[in-house]
């Protein structure tokens, strides 16, 4: 049978005492960066959205320049036969290398910030990893 006495109210007193250090050596400062790691990858993930919100903007600027390149066209053509085919002709070859180009420039923008975020959040975790892993093992790692 248990007996309750003053070892064991000692035991439960160190074992509160040690829980109590964990705590605050321990899980406060893991679950801090935890969650500034969090907070700084929702914050990459925004910029990232801005920067499809922009493409996706410019690919309507694009839709758009195109839709009125073809209607000016059209009126043209109604008013001088042949010339005026020929000028939307020009019109459409010349937005659609604008368009072109600018949605290319985009995406490669895109593609470039995405590449940095990555490896931005890459060297930050593997950082992270380190720091956590020594102070969890309690000495230099490396």
């Amino acid at each position: 049978m248990i007996s309750i006495n003053m070892t064991f109210l000692i035991q439960l007193f160190n074992f509160l005492l040690l829980l109590a250090i964990m705590n605050f050596v321990l899980y406060r400062p893991i679950r801090r960066m935890v969650a500034e790691r969090n907070g700084f990858i929702e914050k990459q993930e925004s910029v990232i959205d801005r920067a499809n919100a922009a493409a996706e903007s410019a690919f309507g600027d694009f839709e758009a320049k195109l839709r009125q390149a073809r209607e000016t066209g059209r009126q043209r053509a109604r008013e001088m036969e042949d010339a005026a085919q020929q000028e939307e002709r020009r019109l459409l070859q010349d937005a659609a290398r604008d368009a072109s180009r600018d949605v290319e420039e985009v995406r490669a923008r895109m593609r470039r910030e995405i590449d940095e975020a990555r490896e931005r959040l890459r060297g930050q975790v593997q950082a992270f990893s380190v720091e956590l892993a020594q102070k969890i093992l309690g000495r230099s790692i490396g």
